[in-house]
């Protein structure tokens, strides 16, 4: 299968989450700490960790790549086969994902590997129904289904000069040149 998109580049984000974590986690957990992680990055530094386009479903937002990988791993995507995915995830239970493998070191910056820690530290031994609250912030409530990268930053915090410069940076990646 030819997917039209470097998966390792999603892939990558949950190994270093479940390899840190020392456990299996299931869907919600890692969509949440990835989530928060993408927020404090964005605010800070104006780019995203993951590049994934997050979706507000009813327990908060979502990486939607990274969501259809999980499903791929729980046997249940019709969008990425298990095979793409087997040689890094396993099945844990009816819910949870395990690593087969550790995480590549050059695949993130510092200052990825900062907020990705940030974010276990605060949220891997948070409840579900602390997360699934702390999640629904300002991008989440002003979202019909794809969250407005923007908000998502402002709702980490980011300073005007910060969402001005993810404003310009996107128009840029989505110009179309003639």
């Amino acid at each position: 299968m030819n997917l039209d998109f470097n998966i390792q580049s999603f892939i990558q984000p949950v190994l270093y989450i479940l390899n840190k974590a020392g456990k299996p986690l299931d869907t919600h957990k890692i969509s949440k700490i990835l989530y928060f992680a993408d927020r404090e990055h964005l605010a800070k530094y104006g780019t995203s960790i993951t590049d994934d386009s997050y979706i507000a479903m009813k327990y908060g937002p979502v990486p939607s790549t990274i969501y259809d990988i999980i499903k791929a791993v729980l046997g249940s995507s019709e969008i990425i086969p298990e095979e793409v995915v087997n040689n890094y995830f396993e099945k844990f239970s009816e819910k949870e994902i395990n690593a087969l493998a550790g995480y590549d070191e050059d695949e993130f910056s510092q200052s990825e590997i900062e907020c990705l820690d940030n974010s276990l530290k605060k949220y891997l031994n948070r409840s579900f129904s602390f997360l699934t609250n702390e999640s629904h912030d300002l991008a989440w409530d002003n979202a019909y289904y794809t969250m407005d990268v923007l908000k998502i930053a402002k709702a980490g915090g980011a300073d005007r000069n910060m969402l001005n410069y993810i404003k310009e940076h996107n128009e840029l990646a989505n110009a179309k040149f003639y």
